[in-house]
């Protein structure tokens, strides 16, 4: 994880002006189908601030966390309406939140950096703040990423079939939905993503 981190600090300010130039409408779309208005949400690597800033924009209150400061730098820059909602933090760790504080949360293109281990951790964690359940974009063809786990920028994937992140989702007390393959929607050949949808069970 800390050379996947390393590259987004070194890179922080080009990532930023990459991401901001996508919308992700889809994803938002469903984001307030699943939510009602008004809903408190964590945000699991945020980046940029683009997804925190629009779901803000759209009445939810977020909460958005990230392991780059630099990011966070570029995020508070970019997005001053999102001052006193962005958290540092690396995962795993245990969240400063306390149980069920949220009504759900989602996390676009983050969780993929996690290895299995550190992913049940994570999502047992991301279980106990949150009452209702979450959307998740994860990758569902990478052909970037070799069988070591590695892009050619040195970051890590886990590169799981969709039917392995359901039983992840499953162990750490979720119930997953797949949604439609999408491309990406930063044009890149040959890669693209599905969106799960999470119902806490308990």
């Amino acid at each position: 994880m800390q050379q996947t981190v390393e590259y987004y600090e070194k890179n922080a300010a080009e990532l930023s002006v990459r991401y901001e130039s996508v919308s992700l409408d889809s994803f938002h779309q469903a984001l307030n189908e699943y939510f009602d208005s008004g809903s408190c949400l964590l945000e699991v690597g945020c980046g940029s601030g683009r997804d925190a800033a629009r779901a803000v924009a759209s009445g939810f209150d977020v909460a958005a966390i990230d392991a780059s400061h630099r990011l966070l730098s570029e995020a508070r820059k970019l997005h001053p309406e999102l001052d006193g909602r962005l958290f540092q933090l690396t995962l795993p760790c245990q969240l400063p939140f306390a149980d069920k504080t949220f009504t759900g949360f989602y996390s676009v293109a983050c969780l993929m950096h996690l290895s299995s281990d550190d992913l049940r951790s994570v999502m047992s964690e991301i279980n106990r703040v949150v009452r209702y359940g979450g959307l998740v974009s994860v990758p569902a063809c990478r052909p970037d990423v070799d069988s070591s786990g590695l892009d050619d920028k040195g970051r890590v994937f886990n590169m799981m079939p969709v039917s392995e992140w359901l039983r992840l989702f499953a162990a750490s007390g979720f119930v997953g939905s797949v949604g439609c393959e999408e491309p990406d929607s930063l044009g890149r050949d040959g890669i693209s993503w599905v969106t799960i949808s999470l119902k806490n069970r308990a």
